[in-house]
């Protein structure tokens, strides 16, 4: 029996045909498996975005610090917002933080876009499982947005006008490209120093809407206060020739006031200078002012009945003559300071306890010491009260009636001849002295 060549016999080309056809078929599969990475182990993530704009395809590039991680599985949508369902690479997995923040970038200005996967700053530094969802962080403006406002300005524009505006624009820039550089490096330079007070501008952005609402409150007050200015101004119109005399009788007074300070001016220095310790003085002394001035305010009605009918009642008590006269050793002399009792005291002012039928007993004789005033010009017993009468026909009597009668006379009262005592003795006696 002759031998059969196997391409003679059908079914084993037939056979061969289906293995052929099989063949092709599953490399065709496997060619589209391994292109889709049907049988990779990839991780499943998922990002929610409320929109992702165009040119953002199934199969896009997820990268990390520029490295491919991961590709674009498919994008749904779930309650109104988009949901990019990515698959990362499990090889990558251990440097893919889970807290990690997803941008929707285009590759070029109208290019594909694709998933630009970037570590926060204070990363936990867990890797990212199966599952979990990538926060998206703020997303640029799309361009096909900006696109679409663009479109109603560009609609409105006429076209030649917008020729001729970019023509000049064009002819403008020619040239100056370096000084534009410069002045754009310039720009970016002020806005990195402006950058970090922002903060204070919006702080003082805030405190001008609370002043402007301050000033908004306050409103009508303004309003009336500028309609009171603009009577004040029509009143100053009315008056102008009474303004213009005033100012120039404070034109004359300043003039005079001038040739008074030339000519006097030095003696304007030198009684400033003298009146130094007076005032110190006063200064030292200030804290009793007060209670002297309470004090007569208190005494006032008193004062009131001593002057009254245009008269002055008062009533006068002589004390005995001294036994000798005062010399150039009496004079009188400051106490030291820092001790004594002739500093500033306001004693028993301004509700004093003393009256009339009840003096005060005087100073000292220990503050008259400190006055150079001692021995036998020196008070030696507290005065009595004025109501005590002295006997008629005393020494003390006779010392008052000389003392009267020599000053009207306009001699020394050791002048008065002893006849002036039994003549004016009983005229003077219980008699009311009016000065």
């Amino acid at each position: 029996m002759a031998r059969v060549s196997t391409l003679d016999r059908p079914l084993v080309v037939r056979g061969l045909g289906v293995v052929m056809v099989a063949l092709i078929a599953f490399s065709v599969f496997l060619t589209y498996a391994m292109f889709t990475k049907l049988f990779s182990n990839d991780i499943p993530v998922s990002i929610r975005s409320n929109g992702v704009g165009l040119q953002l395809n199934p199969n896009a590039d997820v990268k990390l610090r520029g490295v491919i991680v991961g590709r674009v599985d498919e994008i749904t949508s779930e309650q109104g917002q988009a949901v990019i369902h990515l698959r990362l690479d499990a090889d990558q997995r251990e440097v893919i933080p889970a807290d990690v923040q997803a941008f929707v970038v285009p590759k070029t200005l109208f290019g594909e876009k694709f998933v630009d996967l970037q570590p926060v700053a204070q990363s936990s530094g867990t890797p990212i499982r199966a599952g979990d969802e990538i926060v998206q962080a703020a997303l640029p403006s799309e361009v096909e947005t900006l696109l679409a406002d663009l479109d109603p300005l560009l609609t409105a524009l006429n076209p030649e006008d917008l020729s001729f505006v970019l023509t000049a624009l064009s002819d403008a820039l020619s040239g100056e490209g370096e000084k534009v550089g410069r002045t754009l490096e310039t720009l970016s330079a002020y806005l990195q120093k402006i950058t970090p007070l922002a903060p204070k501008f919006v702080e003082d952005v805030t405190l001008l809407g609370d002043t402007a609402k301050a000033y908004a409150d306050v409103m009508p007050e303004i309003g009336t206060t500028l309609r009171n200015a603009v009577v004040t101004g029509n009143t100053l119109t009315a008056r102008r020739a009474q303004l213009q005399t005033l100012f120039v009788e404070t034109a004359a007074f300043a003039t005079s006031a001038e040739r008074l300070a030339e000519r006097s001016g030095d003696d304007f220095i030198t009684l400033s200078r003298d009146a130094q310790p007076t005032l110190d003085l006063l200064a030292q002394y200030s804290p009793t002012l007060q209670c002297a001035l309470k004090g007569i305010d208190r005494l006032k009605p008193a004062i009131d009945g001593a002057f009254r009918n245009h008269r002055a009642n008062a009533t006068i008590e002589f004390a005995p003559r001294s036994s000798r006269d005062y010399d150039g050793g009496d004079a009188f002399r400051l106490p030291t300071s820092g001790g004594g009792s002739a500093g500033p005291s306001c004693a028993t002012l301004p509700r004093t306890a003393y009256t009339a039928k009840r003096p005060a007993p005087g100073m000292s004789d220990a503050l008259l010491e400190e006055f150079g005033i001692s021995g036998d010009l020196g008070k030696r017993s507290p005065l009595v009260s004025p109501t005590v009468a002295s006997p008629a026909g005393s020494e003390v009597e006779a010392e008052q009636i000389d003392a009267i009668v020599g000053t009207a006379l306009g001699i020394d009262p050791s002048d008065v001849p002893d006849v002036a005592q039994p003549l004016f003795g009983p005229v003077l006696r219980g008699a009311e002295v009016t000065l």
